[in-house]
């Protein structure tokens, strides 16, 4: 009797290990999107103060598998939409969930073939609120146990990823 306690014991141990780490794992999915998210748009940024002026997506694809950013650069001749500088860069998985709150709307998720656009004001480097374009207070990304939220400082242009306890 003592054995068959210690041998469940033992495998209560394991099982609530394997569980922690699936859930480290689902968690670092979302980290790792947060702040691939957040390089993206401070590149952006240093592309609009240095270069000419460019805005970025922030889209899901079609299938609903990934979520890619993409900057778009003017070119010489001003034309709208501007083409696209380099590659998409993907930077979460289905694994993840991508919600983003406008100044003036309600948290909105990010779904198959959604994109939103995060535009730089070339003279101050702030986000660009010429009237015609939507600001957004933040971008959230959950996945596992944490969730991480984006927060956009609308004057300075600044991003910053900051943990939040997950939604009950």
């Amino acid at each position: 009797m003592i054995e068959l306690i210690i041998v469940l014991a033992i495998i209560a141990v394991i099982m609530g290990t394997v569980f922690y780490s699936i859930i480290l794992v689902f968690s670092a999915n979302a980290r790792s999107c947060a702040n691939d998210i957040q390089r993206s748009i401070g590149d952006c940024k240093v592309t609009t103060m240095g270069k000419s002026s460019a805005y970025m997506t922030l889209y899901r694809d079609s299938t609903n598998e990934n979520v890619y950013t993409q900057m778009h650069v003017q070119d010489s001749g001003g034309s709208y939409p501007y083409p696209t500088y380099g590659d998409a860069q993907k930077v979460g998985t289905q694994k993840v969930s991508v919600k983003y709150k406008s100044d003036t709307g309600t948290e909105t998720e990010l779904l198959a073939g959604d994109e939103i656009e995060i535009w730089f004001d070339r003279a101050t480097g702030g986000f660009l609120d010429d009237g015609t374009r939507t600001l957004y207070e933040y971008i959230r990304v959950e996945g596992g146990s944490k969730n991480y939220k984006i927060v956009l400082t609308k004057l300075t242009g600044k991003s910053e990823v900051v943990p939040e306890a997950p939604a009950p």
